[in-house]
């Protein structure tokens, strides 16, 4: 059971590139029509190619130190986490951003490649830092993607549902004071569904570029012992387990919690896939709007819809909130907050 009392999200930042009007990708054909219809997506945040995602969360990283009150000298623990990591192998990109943001010293870096889930596990990491580590009195989780080249991965197309997103966000956590209070955090693994996203590769074998998540989902059921049906009934019943668990650990009832705030996905995942296994619980309303207009973040997904769930005024003192985070893996995570 991992649950605080004392651990606070200081303050929260997102840093995004132009948005794309959908319907230039339309016209140009990088984007099909059928696809834009389903997902009802409006604009894509698009990065200049030569702006590496890390400028984006170094940045994000800055807006929201300053934003908490904090320097990056009050930082123990720096963890950034990607899912498309364009950096050259055998280097640190958490490294390359903590030179960035400021300057070394004694704190624990790391880089998590945890898929889209990877802030959750930067939150539990960082709430046991704090709760064990009383040198320093913040911890800093940034989150980054650039979906490009299309060579390397096709933001488009790379998954039916959801056009993918540019940008950077960060979270600042503190065990003195902040924005709202950490009450529980869990995830909950579901590793008999990881061929999802695999396809028929296996480790070792490289990769097949682009990334294609509809051919390797159609090779795993070619020769998987369950059915596509019955791996999204796991995956749908998990949400309503990992919600569960959170609210248990808390000692919470749900009829508490004033909001859900979901990952930035298109409009049918959310009405076919999300919206079944909440319950009574109330999605915030701008994940989807503000997701319409950003595409999904990829590991940036769980801070910039809490962010702009606060920034929305959709959350107000008192409030408590469950974010929901999902990684390949597959991995679902809940996270539940005190707006205070």
């Amino acid at each position: 059971m991992a649950r605080w009392e004392n651990i606070f999200i200081a303050a929260t930042a997102v840093d995004l590139p132009h948005a794309v009007p959908v319907s230039e990708a339309v016209a140009d054909g990088s984007y099909p029509s059928k696809l834009a219809e389903r997902t009802e997506q409006r604009t894509v945040t698009i990065a200049p190619k030569d702006e590496p995602p890390g400028a984006f969360a170094a940045r994000a990283a800055k807006s929201a130190l300053a934003e908490s009150g904090y320097s990056f000298e009050d930082v123990g623990l720096f963890v950034h986490t990607s899912v498309l990591d364009p950096s050259p192998r055998m280097s640190n990109p958490a490294m390359w951003l903590e030179r960035e943001i400021g300057s070394g010293g004694f704190r624990d870096v790391a880089q998590l490649t945890n898929g889209c889930d990877g802030v959750v596990n930067g939150i539990r990491w960082a709430a046991a830092h704090l709760t064990c580590n009383l040198e320093h009195q913040a911890a800093l989780i940034t989150a980054a993607e650039s979906w490009q080249p299309k060579e390397v991965i096709d933001r488009w197309t790379v998954d039916p549902d959801t056009p993918f997103g540019d940008g950077g966000a960060a979270l600042v956590m503190s065990r003195e004071r902040g924005m709202a209070r950490l009450l529980a955090a869990v995830s909950y693994t579901q590793p008999n569904l990881e061929g999802v996203h695999r396809g028929p590769s296996v480790f070792g074998q490289g990769v097949s570029l682009p990334v294609n998540l509809s051919k390797r989902s159609r090779a795993f059921y070619e020769t998987a012992d369950l059915s596509r049906d019955e791996a999204w009934k796991m995956r749908g019943n998990g949400i309503g387990v990992v919600i569960e668990r959170v609210l248990a650990d808390a000692g919470v009832e749900r009829e508490r919690v004033a909001r859900i705030v979901l990952p930035f996905r298109g409009r049918q995942v959310l009405e076919e896939e999300y919206f079944p296994y909440l319950g009574a619980l109330v999605p915030a309303r701008s994940s989807e709007d503000r997701g319409r207009e950003i595409g999904h973040l990829g590991g940036a997904d769980p801070i910039a819809a809490f962010h702009f769930a606060m920034k929305a005024g959709e959350l107000s003192t008192g409030d408590l909130a469950i974010v929901f985070s999902e990684g390949v893996g597959i991995v679902q995570s809940a996270v539940l907050v005190e707006v205070v």
